[in-house]
């Protein structure tokens, strides 16, 4: 008889949500994992460095407004350490500096808050291919 073959499972790629709105994670992580995602989660931009220091991710969501290292600082940090990794900023407000960054390619895509099943999943699906 024939050796049978392990096939493996590709992993599900993985998406790290930031945001320190307890309520905001839930919510997103249940969206991104209901879309076959690996899900996980950071309450703080310094959680977040201190996540990505030790695991790889294929996609950052974060808010842009946060205590401690906010957002923009948390970009600046990613694209220093880690320049393809994907970054997506969740913000109620576009600001000016939030445009600038987009334009440079610091930030790959804007999601306004409230946010939209329908735009988050179409950002993602665009972001991880």
């Amino acid at each position: 008889m024939g050796k049978q073959k392990s096939e493996r499972l590709p992993q599900p790629k993985t998406i790290l949500i930031v945001d320190d709105e307890a309520d905001v994670l839930e919510i997103v992580s249940e969206m991104i994992a209901e879309m076959g995602y690996q899900v996980k989660t950071a309450g703080s931009g310094e959680a977040a460095q201190d996540f990505l220091a030790s695991t790889p991710v294929d996609l950052v969501i974060s808010d842009l407004n946060m205590h401690g290292v906010d957002g923009l600082t948390l970009a600046r940090w990613i694209r220093s350490r880690y320049p393809r990794l994907r970054l997506a900023m969740m913000t109620a407000f576009a600001t000016d500096d939030l445009k600038t960054m987009l334009h440079q390619k610091m930030v790959d895509t804007l999601l306004l808050k409230p946010l939209n099943f329908g735009e988050l999943r179409g950002a993602v699906s665009h972001l991880m291919t």
